[in-house]
């Protein structure tokens, strides 16, 4: 379900993506994404696509062995169900609907994740204005007393909701920010399923809420490939 529909999202995101049966290749500013959707895929294989881009393979099958840049992280997902958002003292969440939030949104993710690859902040690298009419695309931002303080966008692909780069800035965090957008996101399709990556110091808040692990991915990171 997760492996589903984060190829769905990069291939939304990067026209262009191209998909075989084993694995989703994105390429996207920064670099290129490739989503390994079988155990099938040969690691020779995938690790030799796009040789001139900063390469990130999402494995949550270990076709590829780990190594010095290989992160994991687990996999989780939380069953339909009713989630009422309650927003804490202070903070307000809205939909993005324009470029100039949608702009807002992106720093915050950039800057709190934080996402290297897109760093420095340049607008509509990592979220083009594009997305804002793309289907199942809905970007959240969270304020603390009229100031941004948490982002994250949600991709539905019609079977789940994905949860992608929820972040919280540093000088906002424990005030509630983060789980007031994710409630927000959550109570707006109690319908679905809904899959995130955890990090570690995200893993409690999502469990609070129902998240379950589902499995644990590896995401290896390749560099440019050198003649």
């Amino acid at each position: 379900m997760h492996l589903a529909n984060a190829a769905a999202m990069w291939a939304s995101r990067a026209p262009g993506a191209e998909r075989s049966g084993d694995y989703l290749l994105a390429e996207h500013p920064a670099g290129a994404r490739v989503v390994l959707l079988t155990a099938g895929a040969r690691p020779e294989h995938v690790l030799a696509l796009a040789p001139r881009r900063t390469l990130v393979v999402e494995d949550a099958y270990g076709v590829i062995d780990p190594h010095a840049g290989t992160l994991h992280m687990p996999v989780m997902i939380r069953q339909p169900g009713r989630m009422p958002a309650v927003p804490a003292q202070g903070v307000r969440v809205t939909a993005v609907t324009d470029p100039a939030q949608l702009a807002v949104a992106e720093r915050v993710m950039v800057d709190g994740f934080p996402l290297p690859a897109y760093q420095p902040w340049s607008a509509g690298q990592a979220l083009p204005p594009a997305l804002l009419t793309e289907p199942g695309w809905r970007v959240w931002l969270a304020s603390c007393d009229g100031e941004p303080a948490a982002a994250g966008c949600t991709y539905d692909d019609g079977t789940a909701v994905g949860v992608y780069w929820l972040a919280t800035l540093p000088r906002h965090r424990s005030r509630g920010a983060g789980r007031t957008l994710l409630t927000t996101a959550l109570a707006a399709r109690p319908d679905r399923h809904f899959t995130l990556v955890a990090t570690e110091a995200g893993q409690p808040l999502y469990e609070s809420l129902g998240f379950a692990t589902a499995g644990l991915a590896a995401w290896h990171t390749r560099p440019p490939l050198t003649s």
